[in-house]
């Protein structure tokens, strides 16, 4: 990893870059560590702001490849449609690093509603403007199914694979068809919608490209992604509020369908994470094994 970037040295290149008048008043303060970034939170009268600074090699990884320019490119257009907070800085730090910085009006308070998240995700869903340079994901059934597999097969000695793989849905379970691919975030859950003095807005678009929308609603419902982001798995009515109140329902009824193909494939995901990261982080290794745990219960669940 790059030299640390540290909170002075953080302040010294933001000033000039940001809107800021009053400095004085400006108050920043680190936020938890994800995988693939590191967060602080500046606040200033009226305006929060969030910096993103992205960790080096990120991007090589077989399902979510951690890409700073795309998310970049999406808050530049999703802003535009009240979708996202604004991008105000993507440049690269004194260290050498990517950071990426958005901002949004303060909120009163941080209370967010999931039948408002699901008329936002739908709306984004619906959304025909395009981004250039995202990435074209699996999409549908097959395709995730496939992309499972295709994870399994770089750890053949995992006993836990063999195990998994009793659990894979059957090809034949769903018929096969085009899917109308569209922008997915692919990483949707409370812990990436962001609730600001204009309402909620979607964060956290590094992992976006184009793909089914089907697997933003697996994602949101996903007991294992809640779990990788420290959060507790929706509840049974949350989960029956944000399908009714989600605008297309055709889209709602194919993830009925098909979801069991994308809880497989992302506990497959896990399960690869849980494995090759046990000698270089055993912290994320764990948690990974958690979220494991999380989706192969529901797996047998929908059974």
């Amino acid at each position: 990893m790059n030299a640390q970037l540290s909170d002075t040295d953080l302040l010294g290149f933001l000033r000039g870059r940001l809107p800021v008048r009053d400095w004085g008043a400006a108050h920043l303060r680190p936020l938890p560590v994800a995988y693939t970034c590191r967060f602080w939170r500046l606040d200033v009268p009226g305006r929060s702001y969030v910096i993103k600074e992205f960790f080096p090699e990120s991007e090589n990884n077989p399902l979510f490849p951690t890409l700073p320019a795309q998310e970049a490119d999406a808050l530049a257009v999703l802003a535009r449609h009240d979708l996202s907070p604004e991008l105000e800085l993507f440049a690269t730090s004194p260290v050498g690093t990517p950071v990426l910085v958005y901002g949004y009006p303060s909120p009163e308070n941080n209370e967010i509603d999931v039948a408002e998240v699901a008329e936002l995700i739908g709306r984004f869903a619906a959304l025909e403007e395009p981004i250039q340079g995202h990435q074209v994901f699996p999409a549908g059934f097959h395709e995730v199914l496939a992309k499972g597999d295709e994870m399994l097969a770089l750890i053949p000695d995992s006993r836990k694979a063999a195990n998994l793989k009793r659990l894979r849905p059957q090809d034949v379970l769903v018929s096969r068809g085009q899917v109308h691919q569209s922008l997915v975030h692919r990483s949707l859950c409370l812990g990436t919608i962001q609730a600001t003095g204009v309402g909620a807005r979607l964060i956290d678009w590094q992992f976006a490209g184009l793909g089914d929308p089907v697997e933003d609603i697996a994602c949101f419902v996903s007991p294992g992604l809640a779990t990788l982001y420290g959060l507790h798995p929706l509840v049974a009515h949350a989960e029956e509020l944000f399908l009714e109140s989600y605008p297309d329902q055709k889209i709602v009824e194919r993830f009925k369908a098909e979801r069991t193909g994308y809880h497989w494939c992302f506990a497959a995901y896990c399960l690869f994470r849980h494995e090759t990261l046990m000698q270089t982080n055993a912290p994320a290794a764990r948690a990974y094994g958690r979220a494991l745990e999380e989706e192969v219960d529901l797996l047998l669940r929908l059974k």
